[in-house]
């Protein structure tokens, strides 16, 4: 059934892409190109606050990696960013399919810090802490088509003082969307793959147009869709339709069981010294569960364990004493994201520029299961259908000015950002319990909770870099302020007919980190045309989880004081120190780190998945951690090069704790223990070969032993896999300017492994349903043209 789809989309999309290429091209005043080479570079440094160019990091003060637009493009059309960036040193990403794009699933750790520790932005705009509940942003799979993004830079440590993120404790991921080109283009790429994988993408620039002697416009606009089923299960899903969002396929075709619809446009208008630009962004996504799995699940079942297809199996699964073990297959994430913004750079007398960028983002989600009822008296059936509803708002503003004055070039900035999240989770009865899975919408067994988060940052920094010894020795030091204050509100009771409402009675509550001056040093010393040295020194604190249905809200209220009168923000000191060289074969960057981290909170389950209970985070106190990373590209050939990425990290707490702060009986002996999800050695690497139009390449990856609990009981192992592709770009093709083709093999040798951990949090002592395996062998074909 799947073929008739497939070439209807591919004769869409000729027909689209030909007729795009038809308008007629306008000519190019030599002075526009040299006033948008000007606006351009200007603004690509401001923008992104500080972009890494080369693989190593060349001229940064600080440990910094890259991935360019040609690594992106080795991965096959929608494999996210994400997936790319786990070539470089000390990055651990983790998803339960090979693309990236399960959110629920997935995870990246550096140097032990977990993902709601580690900042995201994409254009310098905030994306928040990745986190699935969807309070304080989105994934980078929501804000941008993976085909726009021009590049991903990974600073391992605190990032630069500029960020706009208030968790960038342990390291900033950066990424840039691609400006629309230059001459008049019509781009198609289309992805198939096994599961039912398939992504059709669609481009047209308007190229470079005059708007008189000092002034051009360009832009682009582009549609994609993307399918997949999962790897393993039914291959469908029970949706219970309820509401567009819930039930919609999206824009066109039939949808797997994993789908997206994304549109981008963006504009860029150049004026004299000035650049103005304009990004919008939609994305409309449905993405299907996967079963969490204990380990001993994953032993005694293996990886091809999952949710019931049969109604009868579910039943008796939810009857039984492991009723958390599997789940009827109807759990699904529904996402729908709004996200814009308008950035002006101007350029001021001299050098000095000024960058102001207003921005907004709206999301309408939800998350549904047939859930068991754990032999709750409130659910007169075994099984219950669950839905958790979001809906976010956030508006906020990022500027930032340089200016050089004598011998010293001055950059200061503010982010501000207005965030409202409101989360509900209802839960209804079914029509017949016995006979199927039908809901009774009308039929409110309980509002578990609906609640409202009022999040206000503020971040300021100043900052100045001095050059001396004739330019070989850069400085660079200041300071960042951060204030956050956060307002929460429990709604009550928001629907009149349900039968329960058990949050009614929790307090409204604020949770404020109060303002912090943050320091940060950074030097690289040019020892010589090609080597440097760098060093920085910084200290960064992290906000409080503030998700209101899981971070400090959702804990009983007798801790809210606890954590405003006890409890500090996570804190850290990370100093490093590192060489670097880029030679003619051969570019490599070697960084050495120790971070002293205060405070750490660790997210303990204490319930299952699908119950609903107060959250509890682990204060484990003081975490201490040394490490190295290493980098080397050995370009053995002209046409043969070999990428090579490693690390060994150790973070371990410092001190034993207590579950209950006045009782020492609950003391807990984690004092030399591994922190959770922080494998100590990671080893990437990848052989490429390109001639002539054809590549090839073949590469491997080994991630260390894990431990899931915090007194380092239980372990998932280590593995290597490998991954293969090969294609080849046609020229000289008649009416075409190109043709690429491109076959991508994932898991080449079939490795059975466990990917990531913690979706269900971590656990002090033994096994929980908090794993997702890993996916099987794939294979991936792209074929991409321009006209």
């Amino acid at each position: 059934m799947q073929k008739p789809v497939f070439l209807t989309r591919l004769v869409f999309s000729s027909a689209l892409i030909s007729s795009l290429a038809s308008a007629p091209a306008i000519a190019q005043q030599p002075q526009v190109a040299d006033t948008l080479r000007r606006g351009a570079d200007s603004a690509r440094t401001l923008t992104s606050v500080e972009v890494v160019a080369t693989a190593s990091g060349q001229g940064v003060t600080r440990s910094a990696n890259a991935v360019t637009k040609a690594d992106l493009r080795a991965a096959p059309a929608g494999t996210s960013a994400l997936r790319v960036i786990e070539k470089l040193p000390g990055v651990n990403f983790q998803s339960a399919e090979p693309l990236g794009l399960y959110e629920w699933s997935n995870r990246v750790t550096i140097r032990g810090f977990q993902t709601p520790q580690i900042g995201q932005t994409f254009d310098g705009l905030p994306l928040g802490d990745m986190s699935y509940g969807n309070f304080n942003g989105l994934g980078i799979g929501r804000a941008v088509d993976a085909e726009n993004i021009n590049a991903t830079s990974v600073t391992q440590g605190t990032g630069a003082l500029g960020t706009a993120s208030s968790n960038n404790l342990g390291g900033v991921i950066q990424y840039e969307s691609e400006d629309p080109f230059n001459k008049r283009t019509a781009s198609i790429r289309q992805m198939v793959g096994e599961d039912n994988a398939r992504k059709t993408f669609l481009r047209a620039d308007l190229g470079l147009r005059s708007l008189g002697t000092n002034a051009a416009v360009k832009g682009f606009v582009s549609f994609s869709r993307l399918d997949s089923d999962k790897w393993k299960g039914s291959g469908e899903r029970f949706s219970p339709e309820r509401g567009a969002l819930f039930g919609s396929d999206g824009f066109l075709f039939d949808a797997a069981e994993h789908w997206q619809d994304h549109i981008n446009t963006k504009v860029v208008a150049l004026i004299g010294a000035h650049k103005f630009t304009a990004y919008y962004n939609f994305a409309d996504r449905k993405e299907a569960d996967y079963t969490d799995l204990s380990l001993q699940r994953f032993r005694q079942s293996g990886r091809d364990w999952d949710q019931f297809s049969s109604w009868s199996a579910a039943q008796a699964a939810a009857q039984s004493e492991t009723p958390d073990e599997a789940y009827f297959h109807s759990a699904i994430g529904a996402r729908r994201d709004h996200l814009g913004y308008l950035a002006a750079d101007f350029g001021l007398p001299g050098d000095a520029r000024l960058v102001v960028t207003p921005y907004f983002h709206t999301n309408d989600g939800v998350g549904d299961w047939h859930a068991p009822n754990y032999g709750a008296t409130w659910s007169p059936d075994p099984i219950y259908f669950r839905e958790t509803q979001y809906d976010t708002e956030r508006r906020g503003v990022v500027a930032r000015a340089t200016a050089t004055i004598a011998f010293n070039r001055l950059e200061g900035g503010l982010w501000y950002e207005s965030n409202t999240a409101n989360i509900r989770r209802v839960g209804w009865r079914l029509r017949d319990f016995s006979s199927s899975p039908d809901v009774d919408f009308d039929n409110v067994l309980r509002l578990f909770f609906d609640r409202t988060g009022d999040i206000g940052t503020t971040v300021a920094y100043l900052q100045n870099t001095n050059s001396v010894l004739s330019d070989r020795l850069t400085l660079t030091y200041g300071a960042k302020y951060l204030k956050i204050d956060a307002d929460f509100q429990n709604n009550g009771i928001t629907i009149a007919n349900a039968a329960t409402a058990p949050d009614t009675a929790r307090p409204d509550a604020s949770f404020p980190v109060k303002g912090q001056v943050l320091p940060q040093f950074g030097a690289v010393f040019a020892a010589s045309p090609t080597d440097q040295l760098f060093a920085n020194l910084s200290e960064n604190v992290n906000a409080f989880p503030y998700s209101p249905q899981s971070g400090v809200y959702n804990t009983s209220p007798t801790a809210f004081a606890r954590f405003n009168d006890a409890t500090d923000p996570e804190r850290a000191t990370t100093f490093e120190l590192g060489v670097r060289t880029r030679r003619a074969r051969v570019e490599a960057s070697l960084a050495a780190y120790t971070i002293n981290y205060r405070h750490r909170l660790i997210g303990v389950a204490v319930c299952p998945l699908t119950a609903t209970c107060v959250s509890s985070f682990a204060n484990v106190g003081d975490v201490s951690t040394r490490g190295i990373e290493a980098l080397t590209i050995v370009r053995l050939a002209p046409a043969l090069a070999l990428h090579t990425a490693a690390s060994y990290n150790r973070s371990t707490i410092d001190d034993n704790y207590r579950t209950t702060e006045d009782d020492p009986t609950s003391e807990v002996e984690s004092k030399g223990k591994d922190v959770v999800d922080a494998p100590r050695v990671l080893v990437s690497s990848s052989l490429r070969y390109l001639k002539r139009g054809f590549t090839a390449g073949f590469g491997g990856r080994y991630v260390d032993k894990r431990y899931f609990s915090i007194m380092n009981d239980i372990s998932v192992p280590d593995y290597t896999l490998f991954d293969a592709n090969v294609g080849y770009r046609f020229t000289g093709v008649r009416g075409v300017r190109e043709v690429s083709v491109q076959l991508n093999v994932w898991n080449l040798f079939d490795k059975s492994h466990i990917s990531t951990m913690g979706t269900g949090g971590f656990t002090v002592t033994g096994d929980s349903q908090t794993l997702n395996a890993g996916a099987r062998r794939l294979v991936f074909f792209t074929v991409g043209t321009s006209f």
